[in-house]
């Protein structure tokens, strides 16, 4: 066997597996319909990141959306944003934060998600069916690019927050329930719901 030849084989095996591997990935997709909001003060409303010398204010909204809609598209195979979707079995409302420790050079990401029924009283919004907090940290300067590390902060929190709700036999349960209320209507009630304090 020729040199070629043997590294076009290695080559059409490895895109193989390749193939294969990314076929099992996207078959492994938990099925459902969620709506993903971001309240809308958290895009109306930069917070300034601490440090001595240098003055970044960072608008949360946008950034955690992004990171959100990137890691629940790898595990759900329905994932719409309320501005898009009317018919979906939960909302799920997620409240991003955001702290910088300019001695350590950290970003500090924690989400907050709560899940609502898409058939939720409008008035009996302060009982999400589940509450999950996380947080995660980054190293990355704050005067370089520091979108790119916050948006992997963000990521990290929100992988954690998937982990716990792959697992939580409700959730998966109720994603899987058809609903037949007004996700959109849901969430413009959601804007009112108070922010929770945030310390470090």
């Amino acid at each position: 066997m020729t040199l070629n030849r043997l590294l076009k084989t290695f080559t059409c095996l490895l895109l193989s597996l390749l193939i294969s591997n990314a076929a099992l990935a996207a078959s492994t997709k938990l099925p459902g319909n969620i709506a993903v909001h971001i309240a809308k003060t958290h895009y109306e409303h930069p917070v300034r990141l601490l440090h001595p010398y240098l003055n970044v204010w960072h608008m949360k909204g946008p950034l955690a959306e992004k990171a959100a809609l990137k890691s629940l598209e790898k595990r759900f195979e329905n994932i719409q944003l309320c501005t898009n979707s009317d018919n979906a079995n939960v909302v799920l409302l997620l409240e991003p934060h955001m702290f910088y420790n300019p001695q350590l050079r950290v970003f500090h990401g924690e989400i907050i998600a709560r899940a609502f029924i898409n058939t939720a009283e409008l008035n009996d919004l302060d009982k999400p069916f589940i509450t999950v907090k996380k947080q995660a940290q980054q190293i990355g300067d704050l005067g370089i690019k520091p979108d790119f590390y916050m948006e992997k902060a963000y990521i990290k929190a929100m992988d954690k927050i998937i982990k716990k709700l792959e697992t939580d036999k409700t959730f998966l349960s109720t994603i899987n329930t058809a609903q037949n209320g007004n996700a959109k209507s849901l969430c413009s009630a959601l804007d009112d719901l108070p922010i929770a304090k945030f310390y470090y």
